[in-house]
């Protein structure tokens, strides 16, 4: 995440830069205009300088160069910085002079000659413009000349070129002077003038370079470095007095949400932030007292949960001597049935025992022998089904607590299926997760629950089908899923099945299932069951995971 210190330097450095090329480029723009329209003023009083002089008409009335020594020398003069790069004084017939500054290499053949001016930049005045301010000469305005301004552009560089028309009065020949004299021809009162020739100036742009680079050097680099520098003071300004007090709150609000509410924010202004800090101080007082204050409810609370465990392992021990006390009323209820059940097994038996014994005594034939093997068959079944009885009545009235150990899921499920009788039509199905954790169980009270959930499910399919063992970790639990294929378990006598005595069997005392549920409860787990009518039954049992 990019911090709003980083943002802010980042935005407001890009402002700087940009604020800083724009008035540079700006100022650049403007002096380097300025400083053009300083070279054509200059460029335009001094070619009316020398196309209004008096020598200079007379130069080029007579033809005669000597005259234009003076004036360009004055010119020259006004020249401070020796911007002109040549300079050009013609009749309308021939060239009078054409110079070149010594530090220009051009050729004059290149500088194109203008004779008539079209274009007005200078108008006539009696103010010579020149470097260093106004010099003022006595000149003779003429409303119809006019200064042309190009730009030329040859091999020896670039020039603002000049140039102006030279007019003179009209000058008359001995003849004509005469006629008016003698009044053979009458004089006009207008004047008569005429364009003796022209005046060429050129200015070289390179003292405008020099001029223009020192403005860069010293006029727009420094100013945009000050506003550089100016924009990293502003910024240095904005993070220290604004940024770095919110950054302060904000790392004092992680310390807060850590749980320090002993911080506050020591920042004294009356600002926006000032305030803000002082409500932020306000609110985690008022947060510590809250905080404060659930300690101590929290406190009592434990205090209570104490007493309540207290009351609550009073009312367990109160609920076993209950439990107990019930257990022998159904003990009473079962006797009856116990007797009755018990009673036809051990009868059978004793007809049994009595049958062998007046047998024994004369057995001489093959079909005696097998009917002795019949009797004594009889005689183990209904033994073995009285001991289960008996088994049974035991297990539920038994109050003890298990014994556990860290023990193996996977080794209790195969110890149950090895003394289980596997039928021939039943698959088994075993999927257990790698690196099952132990378990806190008594070995022998669970195998019994997984041996009785395990004949169960073979009851359930007498026609044959595929028994499921599922285990896997889930919240400090280990689950164990039964899975069936048989019938299923109808939604009427789903409540029931773990209550003692009920059971949907033609044998039997309806007693495993509510044996195997106090077992589990016995070791603080659960058991429950998922079946639908048809498509067969889950008994899902969850032990609680062992502190190895």
């Amino acid at each position: 995440m990019i911090s709003i210190r980083t943002r802010l330097i980042f935005y407001m450095s890009m402002l700087v830069i940009i604020v800083g090329a724009v008035s540079c480029v700006f100022f650049l723009i403007y002096s380097k205009k300025q400083q053009e329209e300083s070279l054509k003023k200059l460029g335009g009083s001094l070619v009316m300088l020398l196309a209004q002089d008096n020598e200079v008409k007379d130069a080029l009335s007579y033809s005669q160069r000597a005259f234009l020594d003076t004036p360009i020398h004055v010119v020259n003069e006004l020249d401070i910085e020796k911007e002109i790069g040549y300079l050009r004084v013609a009749t309308n017939q021939s060239i009078l002079v054409e110079e070149r500054a010594p530090w220009i290499d051009i050729d004059m053949e290149e500088i194109p000659i203008c004779k008539d001016s079209g274009i007005t930049n200078v108008p006539v005045s009696s103010q010579i413009w020149a470097r260093g301010g106004v010099r003022v000469v006595e000149l003779h305005p003429n409303s119809n000349i006019s200064v042309t301004n190009r730009k030329v552009d040859c091999v020896g560089g670039f020039f603002y070129d000049f140039t102006v028309s030279v007019i003179g009065k009209q000058t008359f020949s001995e003849e004509e002077f005469a006629a008016q004299i003698l009044g053979e021809a009458k004089v006009s009162d207008k004047t008569i003038q005429e364009n003796l020739g022209f005046v060429q100036i050129g200015l070289s742009t390179y003292k405008l370079n020099e001029r223009v680079k020192k403005i860069i050097w010293r006029i727009i680099i420094p100013m945009g470095l000050i506003i550089i520098f100016g924009g990293m003071g502003i910024t240095l300004f904005l993070t220290k007095y604004f940024v770095s007090p919110l950054r302060h709150i904000a790392n004092i609000t992680l310390d807060i949400a850590k749980g320090d509410l002993t911080r506050t924010i020591d920042i004294c202004s009356e600002d926006e932030i000032g305030q803000l800090s002082k409500n932020f101080n306000q609110m985690t007082t008022e947060l510590k007292i809250s905080h404060d204050e659930k300690e101590k409810i929290l406190a009592q609370l434990r205090q209570h949960v104490e007493e309540l465990t207290k009351t609550n392992k009073q009312l367990s021990e109160a609920q076993e001597r209950l439990v107990r006390s019930e257990k022998l009323a159904v003990v009473g209820k079962l006797a009856s049935g116990i007797g009755h059940e018990l009673r036809n097994p051990l009868g059978a038996i004793r007809n049994a025992l009595f049958v062998i014994k007046k047998k024994t005594a004369g057995i001489n034939t093959l079909n005696d022998i097998q009917k002795l093997d019949q009797l004594i068959e009889i005689v183990e079944k209904e033994t073995e089904r009285s001991v289960k009885i008996v088994n049974d009545l035991l297990g539920f009235s038994r109050t003890t607590k298990p014994t556990v150990s860290p023990t193996s899921v996977r080794a209790v499920i195969e110890s149950s299926f090895l003394r289980l009788k596997m039928p021939e039509r039943i698959e088994k199905v075993i999927q257990l997760e790698d690196n099952l954790p132990l378990v806190s169980v008594d070995t022998t009270q669970i195998e019994m629950v997984f041996m009785n959930l395990i004949q169960n499910a073979f009851d359930a399919m007498p026609t044959g089908g595929q028994v499921t063992i599922n285990a896997k970790r889930e919240n400090g639990f280990l689950v164990i899923t039964f899975s069936d294929t048989g019938c299923g378990i109808p939604d009427n006598i789903k409540d029931k099945i773990f209550d003692p005595l009920f059971t949907t069997k033609s044998k039997g005392m309806g007693l495993g299932l509510a044996i195997s549920s106090n077992i589990i409860q016995r070791h603080e787990g659960f058991i429950d069951l998922k079946s639908k009518e048809g498509e067969g039954a889950s008994f899902i049992v969850k032990l609680p995971i062992a502190n190895v």
